[in-house]
């Protein structure tokens, strides 16, 4: 196992509230935004995909004490570094970027009035959980037999960025829509030179978070060896 058990048990729960909350608090992408989301419902959203894969990232964590599966713990590792940048991006993105737009308050209004009494609460469920959550998982990591990798980081992080940017835009092209209002407003105010640097921009941070999370994966562990040799 590669974190605590406790730990990684308190990860999957906060994850399986998350996703409780989606299905039962939450709006239906075919009413958020039904135009955008016509081919890919729910998984044309970031939060959406990001909170599936933190939940199989814990369940995982919590089977590694439970069974002996070869190879899980080093997928488990090499992971990571996504797993921290998908969390910390998903909290830190949403309330800059999406919760505080004049156009997702009036919306979240409209549906609170609307049969979806608690989409405000499945906001914060599905947002604010990620980042502390993950941060918690990488305090209480047990020692390791190797770290992520810098190319690890590029791998992983790059290579879903990658595809999930590919996504969008290809979901752009195919309904005429954007998932997410802010990036109309980018586009609107400097066209696509602006929403080009917009996604570099948020490009650069995913990867930054990435590389945060491998530093304090390295930390935790040198804190580990410290800890042994005292």
């Amino acid at each position: 196992p590669v974190v605590s058990l406790p730990a990684a048990c308190l990860c999957a729960s906060s994850q399986y509230l998350a996703m409780y909350s989606v299905y039962f608090y939450g709006v239906p992408a075919s009413k958020l935004v039904p135009v955008a989301s016509k081919f890919l419902g729910r998984f044309l959203f970031l939060t959406y995909q990001s909170n599936l894969f933190l939940t199989g990232y814990y369940t995982a964590s919590v089977a590694a004490h439970l069974a002996s599966l070869p190879g899980l713990d080093r997928i488990l590792i090499t992971l990571h570094p996504l797993a921290f940048g998908l969390g910390t991006f998903l909290t830190a993105a949403y309330y800059a970027l999406d919760h505080f737009n004049p156009e997702q308050i009036a919306r979240r209004d409209h549906f609170t009035e609307n049969g979806y009494p608690y989409i405000k609460l499945d906001a914060h469920l599905e947002h604010g959980l990620a980042a502390p959550f993950v941060v918690l998982f990488t305090l209480n990591l047990l020692p390791t037999p190797f770290s992520p990798t810098t190319l690890n980081v590029y791998r992983t992080v790059g290579g879903y960025l990658t595809y999930y940017i590919a996504q969008t835009h290809i979901n752009r092209y195919a309904t005429g829509e954007w998932p997410y209002p802010f990036i109309d407003d980018v586009e609107a105010a400097a066209g696509w030179v602006a929403r080009t640097a917009m996604f570099a921009g948020l490009t650069g941070i995913f990867v930054g978070l990435g590389f945060a999370g491998k530093a304090m994966f390295g930390y935790r562990q040198s804190m580990l060896r410290g800890a042994k040799q005292a």
